[in-house]
């Protein structure tokens, strides 16, 4: 499987770097620095298999020599701290041929690069082990219509959510301030001549080199510019051997780590692979025991509405109107217990205490009976 891998970087001053020596070197060239008058020499080189230098349609037909180029802009970057280029370096896919190599990487400078003006000036290393990669120095300078270089920055009054001009305010007066020959003074904001810094190109040019391998790669050797942890895969990811660790082979510890990070990885894989088989094989049992309890209630369906169709209820018997007399004289009875039954009640409950505990049905009991006291 392909691996991806694209890193950005700054070539600046401020770091001791020189523009001229850093392209003679990814070049393996041999290009002299006006500036200082030293010679870099790199045509000893090995691995370089292929170099090229892409500029937009405004550049000055000499920046196609890279020593004019970076010359360039080592003369106009004068600054201490200047950022003189930033480095695009990039694993190419060992799946393809070196044709389809150079193609790939020439369309992805053009379009993500070149055409938004910048000059490139690329180069790819392959030391046959294994590890083909390009590097792309590019300027953090664009160049105008009239092919002389642009500011990094632009400044433009500022405006207010109207669109109008925001004025200074003198803090002493609160008035507006008023400069040279009595012009009004007005606020201005400094910004970006061009939106190569935005950090959303990160993003943008790591998935556009991913899309753009894809095109030519295998459906399983396919390349995602996302994290492990992005994807959802429970993988280690290896880490950055560089060239000395990969010629020092057996003896780098960094060598040794990522194969055993690859061996870890896997083991991994197959203990997914059988988690993945076992999950697909419990799906399928339960669709099938799905299937079962469906097909049982459908049987159980049919044999109700069979049973249905079948049953005959027995008819009703014939009401005559002598069986109506004799249920109007049973219901007349049965209200005539009734009321006897409340009145026998309300006698019961009527009754005092002492007759209720003995069971005395007749509460005037012992009135009739008493005579006149002696």
């Amino acid at each position: 499987m392909a691996i991806y891998h694209l890193s950005l970087k700054t070539i600046s001053r401020s770091k001791g770097q020189s523009a001229v020596a850093s392209s003679a070197y990814r070049s393996g060239s041999k290009l002299k620095d006006f500036e200082t008058g030293e010679v870099k020499d790199f045509t000893k080189k090995h691995g370089v298999a292929y170099s090229e230098i892409q500029l937009p349609a405004q550049a000055p037909a000499k920046f196609t020599d890279r020593e004019e180029l970076w010359n360039a802009v080592e003369e106009k970057e004068s600054k201490s701290n200047s950022q003189l280029a930033r480095e695009v370096e990039l694993a190419l896919p060992s799946e393809l041929e070196r044709p389809t190599q150079i193609k790939l990487v020439h369309d992805y400078v053009q379009t993500n690069f070149v055409d938004r003006g910048m000059c490139a000036d690329w180069s790819i290393h392959d030391k046959e082990d294994g590890n083909p990669h390009a590097h792309i120095m590019l300027t953090t300078r664009a160049i105008k219509k009239n092919g002389t270089w642009a500011p990094k920055q632009k400044s433009d009054y500022l405006l207010d959510e109207n669109g109008a001009k925001v004025p200074q305010i003198d803090p002493k007066t609160g008035q507006q301030k008023i400069g040279a020959r009595g012009r009004k003074m007005w606020r201005r904001t400094t910004e970006s001549y061009m939106d190569w810094n935005d950090r959303s190109n990160a993003e943008t040019w790591r998935k556009n080199w991913a899309d753009s391998c894809n095109r030519y790669l295998k459906p399983e050797d396919q390349i995602d510019h996302r994290s492990y942890e992005r994807q959802g895969l429970e993988q280690v990811p290896t880490i950055h051997e560089g060239h000395v660790a990969r010629e020092m082979g057996e003896r780098s510890e960094r060598v040794q780590i990522n194969r055993q990070i690859k061996t870890s990885n896997q083991q991994l894989l197959l203990l997914q692979q059988s988690l993945e088989a076992l999950r697909d094989k419990i799906k399928e049992l339960l669709e099938r025991l799905q299937e079962a309890i469906n097909e049982r209630i459908r049987q159980s369906g049919l044999n109700r509405v069979n049973d249905e169709a079948g049953r005959v209820e027995p008819a009703e018997p014939a009401v005559s109107d002598r069986d109506t007399g004799a249920k109007i004289k049973q219901r007349q009875a049965q209200r005539r217990e009734s009321a006897t039954e409340r009145k026998n009640r309300d006698v019961r409950q009527s009754r005092p205490s002492y007759a209720r505990k003995s069971g005395i049905a007749d509460p005037n009991f012992y009135v009739k009976r008493s005579g006149p006291s002696r």
